[in-house]
């Protein structure tokens, strides 16, 4: 769950992540009223299967220098 300026989004990371979508379809607009009512306002609600944000984390990550192989030049840093 992210928080910014009373602005909430919450992100659910579950393996059956399409079936509690359609589960929680039903009780979203409820949670939109009451936190409305506590000076609130639900952006969003997702769903992410925690497999494929591992597999997205990994295609994200750069590459070890030690795994890259050798490497000959000057790294300057100003």
């Amino acid at each position: 769950m992210q928080v910014q300026n009373r602005i909430i989004k919450v992100t659910v990371i579950n393996g059956h992540g399409a079936t509690l979508e359609e589960g929680a379809g039903q009780y979203l607009d409820i949670l939109r009223e009451n936190l409305g009512k506590m000076d609130y306002r639900l952006s969003g609600v997702s769903f992410v299967n925690p497999v494929y944000e591992k597999e997205r984390d990994l295609r994200g990550k750069p590459i070890p220098f030690s795994e890259a192989g050798s490497y000959s030049g000057v790294d300057i840093r100003i």
